[in-house]
Parts: C-alpha cells; structure tokens; sequence
C-alpha cells in the first residue's frame, strides 16, 4: 500500500518540485534528508494512532515509512518485513487488515488428524478481521489527515534549504 503526494493543482507544490529540479545535487539531497526526518516520524505516529488491533500494528504500523524523491513524497505501508509467525504476508495480504472483511464467509478445507486422516473443516476464517470499510481503518485515514501538513512542510523545506544554500550556511 503506497500513497504519493499529487501535485497536480498545487502551485506552490510544481514551483517547489521544479526549483528542486534544477538545484544543485547537494541541496537536492539536504531537502531530501531533511524532509524524510520530519515527516517519517509523523507519519509512524499517525498510523500508530488508527491502527487499534495487534493485527493492524504489526501489518500497517510497524511497517510504515517514507520514501523522498526530489518530485516526490511517497508513503507506504506493508511494503517491507517478511511473514507474520501465524503464515501472514504483510506485503500481500495487507488490504485485509487496513479495509477489513466480510467476517459471515465460511470456507471449507482440508485438515489432517494426528493419525493420518484427513477431513473437512468448515470455520470463520476472517472473524479475527474488522467489517468492511470502504475508506480503511489506520493507513488511508492517516494519509488523507496529514498530506496537506506534509505538502506544506515540503514545500517550506525547499525554500528554506535555498534560503540556507544562497546564504551560505
């Protein structure tokens, strides 16, 4: 689950990305560097908040970062760690725990005895899961809160880094 900033529509946004385009590879990397300081912690916090099941922070939570480019913002979720001890691929199978699921499906399969037989079970596999949410619960709630406060601390970021490098410091 990945989200970018859209600058379509942004002035303030296309002159900082433009600026930032033609700066010089130094100032590019300090905007970049400093930006990620800013914004990674918020952004961690922000889904640690909405995140309420052990599920949700282990898959969304703990796996929340912030990825810069220098026409970019780009925040994930889900996108890095390996599976969960109970067979969970946070990568794969992170829409379950962010958008939730019809928790009434039964599903049917094959279990074995200790003695070799093998058996159907039907079970609630997804009861463990909150109900459907069109709009999520932690990551997209999180992001559609606190990309205006990033495109602003981004774009002020920029000219303070110009500021800084035509000064001098």
């Amino acid at each position: 689950m990945a989200l970018g900033i859209d600058i379509n529509g942004a002035p303030a946004l296309q002159a900082a990305v433009l600026g930032l385009r033609r700066a010089e590879k130094e100032i590019q990397k300090q905007v970049r560097t400093q930006t990620r300081e800013k914004l990674l912690p918020e952004w961690q916090k922000a889904v640690r908040e909405r995140a309420d099941t052990r599920l949700e922070q282990r898959v969304l939570a703990d796996t929340a970062r912030v990825k810069m480019s220098n026409q970019n913002v780009r925040l994930s979720s889900a996108t890095v760690g390996r599976k969960l001890s109970g067979g969970l691929n946070p990568k794969t199978q992170a829409a379950a725990a962010e958008f939730g699921a019809d928790r009434k499906v039964k599903v049917t399969y094959d279990a074995r005895s200790r003695k070799g037989k093998t058996f159907k079970v039907t079970r609630r596999t997804r009861a463990q899961l909150r109900p459907v949410r069109k709009g999520g619960y932690a990551v997209f709630p999180a992001a559609k809160e606190l990309i205006p406060r990033f495109a602003a601390l981004w774009v002020q970021t920029v000219v303070r880094t110009f500021h800084e490098g035509i000064e001098g410091k």
